[in-house]
């Protein structure tokens, strides 16, 4: 998939899961702020896989830096669509995003805690999705409305973050699935990659499931950035659009009731 459908995708699946205001599976509690502000942060989380490819679109958050970010990711996971793209690597990003919330301050005098860690992975998250999705041009801008979402949360609704590491990891799951729905693949069970047996790989429709390489594979939408990939994408990014909407509704009249 491509970047945009991957962003969208992440979107469209937090809403599915947390919103309450139209149809949607609930499978997680959230407060209408964490379903709206969820929706951008998991749209973002479902482009941290493609952090092992140095010329993917986080690669040039950061000048230099973020290629080099990236180009490292892409040297110890084993390359493009390899460790990162894995069941593996969704436990990691659970258990990093996870320790990362433990980072907190207190400064001297207030009366609650800052949670800086859960802040710096809302940033970059809003900071991704905003620019992919073109909510703005530059990504000085991305980078403020990151900040701006983050400080927002932490300085006044700090227990808004309690949902962040299970967003996070909806994200980088959802990006997995939408991978694995193109012709290429993905490497599921990485570093273990069994190659089929000689009957499957003779036997067209299991041979481009369970691909010669090891790769797993549903594909459905051809190659990535395909006519069917986009078709997809618009109701899919109507629900997001909807729910986000909707929920927002919810929160300016909880403001003036």
């Amino acid at each position: 998939m491509m970047g945009t459908s991957h962003a969208v995708t992440g979107a469209a699946a937090w809403v599915a899961v947390t919103a309450t205001t139209l149809p949607a599976l609930h499978l997680y509690s959230a407060t209408p702020a964490g379903v709206v502000l969820g929706a951008a942060v998991c749209a973002g989380a479902a482009l941290l896989p493609d952090a092992d490819h140095h010329d993917a679109t986080i690669a040039h958050s950061i000048p230099v830096l973020g290629r080099v970010a990236a180009g490292t990711v892409e040297s110890v996971s084993g390359g493009h669509r390899h460790g990162m793209h894995s069941l593996l690597a969704v436990l990691g990003i659970l258990a990093a995003t996870t320790m990362l919330s433990a980072l907190r301050w207190t400064p001297s005098g207030w009366d609650h805690t800052i949670q800086v860690g859960s802040a710096l992975s809302v940033m970059a998250c809003v900071t991704f999705a905003a620019k992919v999705l073109t909510l703005v041009r530059s990504w000085l801008a991305a980078w403020a409305l990151g900040a701006g979402a983050a400080a927002l949360v932490a300085l006044w609704a700090p227990n808004e973050f309690s949902w962040l590491p299970v967003c996070i990891g909806v994200g980088f799951a959802v990006h997995l699935i939408g991978d694995a729905l193109t012709t290429e693949g993905i490497p599921l069970l990485w570093p273990l990659n069994p190659r089929p047996p000689r009957s499957i790989t003779h036997t067209p429709v299991l041979r481009a499931i369970w691909k010669r390489n090891g790769y797993l594979a549903i594909p459905i939408l051809g190659n990535a950035g395909s006519l069917r990939e986009w078709l997809l994408m618009l109701p899919i990014a109507a629900y997001a659009v909807w729910g986000v909407a909707a929920t927002g509704m919810q929160l300016v009249h909880a403001a003036f009731a």
